[in-house]
């Protein structure tokens, strides 16, 4: 005969561990709050290669290379983004920043009062909000990255002040700023829009503050998945929503 010894103190410990897992699966879900929002596909970029895919609403690859074969949008608890089709970028929500890299493309935003700074990472150098002066509870602006250019700008909602390679500096609506890579042997006279006094640094001019170009058609900051709202646009120069 079988005899089955009973432990109970055994099977408390490993209810409680049970239960303690649990706990941290979800704890984990919450703090990784950040959601991926595709409209169409998008691709998750390594060494250059497609190694993964998104066609539905899913938790943000934090710091991977995505490019949005439609439009798609990242929706985090202080900062709305939304991408043109063909833009390659990542998105790393931090404790005191969040930073979004562009290698190519047009990514909008919509942040408020209590949004953490963004550092915006592009191929031609970063710019980095300190504050935002908000005149109506949410200011939108973009980053755009074309070549060797990179703009930051704001579209509406306030004043944003960015720090940038050659001080800080104050982005009003429809203003925006230019980072530019420029050959070392290129004059600083020679750069379109290169502000008065820059030096080349390391090989980039920095553009005064100028009017940004705001046309109709492009996509703008529709919430995909959340108003009901996903017809799309031309893609183009940054627009308001």
């Amino acid at each position: 005969m079988i005899r089955i010894n009973k432990h109970p103190l055994a099977l408390r410990v490993v209810i409680v561990i049970a239960s303690f897992a649990f706990t941290a699966v979800g704890f984990a879900a919450n703090v990784n709050s950040a959601r991926i929002i595709p409209q169409g596909t998008v691709s998750v970029i390594k060494d250059g290669k497609a190694v993964g895919e998104f066609t539905q609403e899913a938790p943000l690859p934090e710091g991977s290379l995505l490019r949005c074969e439609g439009q798609c949008a990242v929706r985090m608890n202080d900062v709305y983004m939304v991408a043109e089709p063909g833009t390659v970028f990542s998105v790393s929500p931090m404790a005191n920043r969040n930073e979004l890299l562009v290698q190519e493309g047009i990514v909008y935003f919509s942040i408020n009062e209590s949004s953490r700074p963004i550092q915006f990472n592009t191929p031609a150098g970063v710019v980095t909000t300190r504050q935002a002066s908000l005149t109506d509870g949410e200011l939108k602006g973009y980053v755009r990255v074309s070549g060797n250019e990179a703009e930051v700008g704001v579209i509406g909602g306030g004043t944003m002040i960015v720090d940038t390679p050659n001080g800080e500096m104050a982005l009003l609506p429809g203003k925006q700023v230019t980072l530019a890579l420029v050959d070392p042997g290129t004059s600083i006279s020679g750069v379109a829009g290169a502000a008065e006094g820059s030096s080349l640094g390391r090989d980039i001019a920095l553009g005064v503050v100028g009017t940004a170009v705001i046309l109709g058609g492009a996509y703008g900051l529709h919430k995909i998945g959340q108003n009901g709202d996903n017809s799309s646009g031309s893609s183009g120069s940054p627009s308001s929503p």
